[in-house]
């Protein structure tokens, strides 16, 4: 039989996944399982929202649109990156809807990379970038972060990783797994080295309105790289929106040509419905945004609160997003890995986490607190005591 696509074979997947899916098959076996594992708000979507998509499907707007998006919901999209983001050049022409913030990652790497190329990424990394680099045929180079820098990439060691093959750098600020936010003054450090660097910046900002420290800032408004900057964005996280797969992108115009001919080819347009569904998200639920990230700010103080508590583990207070970092090294001590005590938390204890293998970063859990305040005292109690059932062994 003929070999299979080495890109393919090469490239992992998603361990998130594969959990939830794990959760899911125990909770369907009457298993009392809470998840804080899963990568999603569990708000419902905006009424305006839902509203918006039954009048789409009423109305017969059911039929393919541009490949790239519906011009009206472009124009709400760059309107949004000129007013909130500060990326001036973003227009109807370099706005690209997509089906998800992956998808449009996707779309740019595959417009960006060649083969022989190298993407660096920073570690802990959400899961699908290394996988993603490969799938577009380039080579990931990770970028180790440490609790010392807070997990934030330092200029010197992007200086040093930059050389003739670097194609592109993905940057994630709120950070996917950490909550790490990178202030004005980081970014500007990162910008200047960037700067002397022929190499486009992948700038993954679709948690960007879930943020409790410091103010959201796109490296994408710097002017010494504003013209290689893909800024990525969508609905998914900041309007509970993440089944209806609508993502969109701004960057260089030839560059979003070229992506959006990668879309053309692969899945034509988002669906209609959705995108509707988008365009009264951005123009009406601003109000259900605040009310969702008020709720996820009390729900990170509890469970910083609670873990406080548990003894041999320290979490990483999150600047944004709605996940805690928790350091177990430890509680390991050569007993188990990380990946092993999250399986132990799931079938012992029916707690969902994530390991920090997933991300790059073994020692580590990922714990969402995108569920209710009951889960979170109930799944930490839980937690702890594990804890301290293998600490008396």
């Amino acid at each position: 039989m003929r070999a299979l696509s080495d890109r393919v074979l090469r490239a992992s997947e998603s361990q998130t996944l594969a959990i939830a899916a794990r959760a899911k098959q125990l909770s369907r076996a009457g298993y009392p399982v809470i998840s804080l594992a899963v990568g999603e708000p569990d708000f419902p979507t905006p009424p305006c929202v839902q509203a918006a998509a039954i009048a789409a499907i009423t109305e017969g707007r059911t039929r393919y649109t541009e490949s790239s998006g519906i011009p009206e919901l472009r124009r709400a999209v760059a309107e949004k990156f000129r007013r909130e983001n500060c990326l001036p050049y973003a227009d109807e022409d370099t706005v690209l809807i997509s089906c998800g913030a992956k998808h449009s990652i996707m779309n740019a790497l595959h417009a960006i990379c060649n083969r022989g190329d190298r993407v660096i990424i920073v570690a802990p990394y959400w899961v699908s970038y290394p996988a993603m680099v490969v799938l577009a045929g380039a080579e990931p180079v990770i970028l180790e972060t440490t609790p010392a820098s807070g997990f934030k990439l330092q200029p010197e060691q992007l200086r040093a990783a930059l050389d003739s093959r670097t194609a592109c750098v993905i940057l994630n600020s709120p950070c996917n797994p950490t909550g790490v936010m990178y202030t004005r003054h980081e970014l500007e450090a990162l910008a200047a080295v960037l700067a002397d660097h022929d190499c486009y910046i992948i700038s993954d900002e679709i948690y960007e309105q879930l943020s409790y420290t410091c103010e959201h800032i796109s490296i994408g408004s710097f002017d010494a790289i504003a013209d290689r900057t893909i800024t990525v964005n969508g609905c998914s996280k900041a309007y509970a929106m993440t089944g209806w797969r609508i993502g969109f992108m701004t960057g260089p115009c030839p560059l979003i040509a070229q992506a959006a001919k990668v879309q053309s080819q692969d899945t034509s347009n988002p669906t209609s419905i959705a995108q509707y569904a988008a365009l009264a998200a951005l123009e009406h639920a601003a109000a259900d945004v605040a009310h969702m990230r008020t709720c996820f700010a009390e729900r990170r103080r509890l469970l910083l609160e609670l873990l406080a508590s548990v003894p041999q583990v320290q979490a990483h207070p999150p600047d944004g997003a709605f996940y805690v970092w928790l350091d177990v090294r430890s509680l390991l001590q050569g007993r188990m890995s990380s990946h092993q005590l999250a399986t132990a938390l799931l079938e012992q204890e029916f707690v969902a986490s994530v390991p920090g293998e997933a991300f790059g970063m073994p020692g580590y859990l990922r714990l969402s607190f995108a569920t209710s305040e009951e889960a979170l005292q109930a799944a930490v109690e839980r937690f702890a005591a594990y804890v301290q059932r293998i600490a008396a062994e």
